[in-house]
């Protein structure tokens, strides 16, 4: 490995033992080998550690920093940040992969036009093997490529709040100091918010996919259990922030893409949880929330379907006892949605299997009816 690799990969790594595997095989084996591979391992109490110091003692590109206490994913990023000597950088989420020839194509077509920063694809997938669209990413990339594009000229990128779908120049990073907000949740938003604010040289580039993982119910990630108190405080931290940087670089044009990303997304998801979510969670709702929904202009709510429309009547007219019914039953349907869903998938991977032995079987009959079919057989 060299001393100046083309690519970074930063990776913090807390407790992911069930998918470290999957996700550093897709990393030693990119067909772009100068790379390096930072993991920061941050006091997992499972054995990730394990994992990593044999993935290190296998691969030299693999780097590891031990923390002796949790420090959160923002500070294991910014402290990956500090040691990277890549010429860009990527972040990977250790629960998530990537493909195979993902930072080969990303760094020929950085290289190819110069971008500050790259913005690819990325797809949703779970534990049964399913795979869709992400719901940010089918706003923000459209399957069209952008050579060199901004915030103002593609505004859809507000959308695009994830980190781990960037590939960025480093000396672009070093130049404007940028850094993850530490002890927050969601700091991927504003720093990929702020990253895109202060460039004109974006590329977006759909031909290369992140697979970013859904995991189940009972092994949800930190910013998937959205009726976390803290979630939501870190939520309307970083709403705020990002409003001011886009105050502070003129672009307040930018506000009703972004009160629609938060109609429809954001504060819906919040809204879709007071029925399980604490007091303490359904008073910082009303209290700060609401005024803010309060204000937004009506056409933030064009999009959204007549049921959301009804959520959100029924949550600025506080009567959080009806909504906490429909919720309730919301929840039912999806629960018995996601039960359909799974067996589909069952079935589909049984008829896979079944079509291939059924292939096996008919290339023996095949092979038994010649001559030299039953030669073979009595040979046995």
């Amino acid at each position: 490995m060299s001393q100046n690799p083309l690519v970074s990969i930063i990776i913090p790594v807390y407790n992911t033992e069930e998918y470290l595997e999957e996700c550093l095989d897709s990393l030693v084996n990119q067909t772009l080998e100068d790379i390096e591979i930072i993991c920061i391992n941050d006091a997992s109490t499972d054995s990730s550690p394990e994992i990593l110091e044999r993935y290190a003692g296998e691969d030299e590109r693999v780097k590891i920093i031990n923390n002796k206490k949790g420090t959160g994913p923002s500070i294991a990023r910014n402290n990956g940040l500090i040691l990277a000597n890549g010429e860009y950088i990527a972040f990977v989420d250790s629960d998530d992969k990537i493909e195979l020839d993902a930072f080969e194509k990303l760094y020929e077509f950085s290289i190819n036009y110069d971008h500050d920063v790259v913005d690819f694809n990325t797809v949703r997938f779970n534990y049964t093997g399913a795979e869709w669209e992400s719901v940010l990413h089918a706003k923000s990339i459209k399957g069209e490529t952008f050579t060199n594009t901004n915030l103002i000229s593609n505004p859809e990128l507000v959308y695009d709040t994830i980190i781990c779908n960037k590939f960025v120049k480093k000396t672009y990073l070093d130049e404007h100091g940028f850094k993850f907000a530490e002890d927050r949740l969601y700091e991927d938003i504003l720093f990929t918010m702020d990253v895109f604010s202060k460039t004109d040289s974006i590329g977006i580039f759909p031909e290369v996919k992140y697979y970013w993982r859904v995991r189940d119910n009972t092994k949800r990630s930190i910013t998937q259990s959205v009726d976390n108190l803290k979630n939501l405080q870190d939520r309307i931290f970083v709403t705020r922030e990002i409003m001011k940087i886009f105050r502070s670089q003129g672009f307040e044009e930018l506000f009703d893409v972004l009160y629609v990303k938060l109609v429809e997304i954001d504060i819906l998801q919040f809204i879709n949880e007071l029925d399980i979510g604490s007091e303490e969670f359904r008073q910082l709702m009303i209290s700060e929330v609401k005024p803010f929904v309060e204000n937004l202009p009506d056409k933030s709510f064009n999009t959204i379907s007549d049921f959301d429309k009804l959520k959100y009547r029924l949550f600025l007219d506080e009567d959080i006892d009806t909504l906490k019914i429909i919720l309730h039953q919301q929840r039912i349907d999806t629960t018995r949605q996601k039960k359909s869903n799974i067996k589909i998938v069952k079935l589909k991977k049984k008829v896979k299997k079944l079509k291939k032995q059924n292939k096996k079987l008919k290339k023996e009959l095949d092979s038994s009816k010649s001559s030299s079919g039953w030669l073979k057989k009595l040979r046995r």
